[in-house]
Parts: structure tokens; C-alpha cells; sequence
């Protein structure tokens, strides 16, 4: 087989530049990013997450609830450090009371009954009679999914910067 050796050069270049363009326009293009959602589909698929993490934390599955949290906090945290940990507070009668949606940031207001039994205290354990209250949540919408944002209530503090 006699072949040109500059047409084998030739066509190796070729080929060459035509994976460096596929990578490179792979690398350009977040994953997600070509999903486009009606607002109604949004919107739907958002208080599904929501009505699925209330589930999980209402059957105290912390393993579960981790995976609705962000991929800020979970890129920081992990699974067994959050999932381990055993928190007293039973949730009850989780209601979504309202959702407001902003490009990729929603709240969602939240009513629920709680209770407390047998948080570690510094004299005692701490316990709490079950009584109602409202949570408004912030939601983010990253690579086609609605994520909990994670929230830190004694310092206020979060992973999420937008």
C-alpha cells in the first residue's frame, strides 16, 4: 500500500482539530444548560422536590434529604457527616402553603406541626410540645433541577453565593 504520507498528515490533522472543537464545545456548555421548562412545568417539578425532601426529613431519612440539599453545601459536606447525625425534631402535617419563582431562585413558604424530644441540652435534654409554625424556603434551580439551599440557622450561613 503506497499511501501520500502529507494526505495521512493531512487527515490526522484534520481529525485532530475536529476533537480539540468537539471538547472544547462540550466544555463550554454546562450540563443543564440546554433545558428550557414551561413556568407551569417549573414550577410543578419544584413542589414535587419540595413535597419529596418534607417526606424524607418527616421519616428522618437524613441520607435522602442530603441529596435535595445544594451541590454548594454538598460539594463541602459529606453524606455520612449529615446523614449520620441523628436530630430530634419529628415533623407532622407538611403543607406547601405558597411558591414564588424567580428565574432560577424560588421561595417557598411552608407550614408544618414539630416537636422536639430529647435534645441534648447543657442540664437536660430538651423537649418541645408539638405546635405549628411556617418555614419559607429558598430553592435553586442548577442543571435542570429545583436543590434545597442549605442553611446554617445559628450562623445564618450558606454555600451558595448568587
Amino acid at each position: 500500500m503506497n499511501k501520500n504520507p502529507i494526505m495521512v498528515r493531512a487527515l490526522f490533522a484534520l481529525a485532530y482539530i475536529w476533537i480539540i472543537l468537539l471538547m472544547a464545545g462540550c466544555a463550554a456548555k454546562p450540563r443543564g444548560a440546554g433545558i428550557v421548562m414551561e413556568p407551569a412545568e417549573k414550577e410543578g417539578l419544584l413542589r414535587q422536590r419540595v413535597q419529596e425532601m418534607w417526606h424524607a426529613q418527616a421519616n428522618g431519612d437524613r441520607a435522602t434529604m442530603y441529596e435535595y440539599y445544594d451541590p454548594f453545601f454538598r460539594a463541602r459536606v459529606k453524606k455520612g457527616s449529615f446523614a449520620d447525625r441523628e436530630i430530634p425534631i419529628h415533623y407532622y402535617n407538611v403543607v406547601i402553603d405558597s411558591v414564588e419563582i424567580k428565574g432560577n431562585v424560588a421561595t417557598v413558604r411552608v407550614s408544618m406541626e414539630y416537636e422536639v424530644k430529647g435534645l441534648p441540652g447543657r442540664l437536660a435534654p430538651i423537649d418541645v410540645p408539638r405546635k405549628a409554625t411556617i418555614d419559607h424556603e429558598t430553592w435553586l434551580f442548577v442543571d435542570g433541577n429545583w436543590y434545597r439551599q442549605y442553611i446554617d440557622y445559628s450562623s445564618e450561613g450558606t454555600f451558595a453565593k448568587y
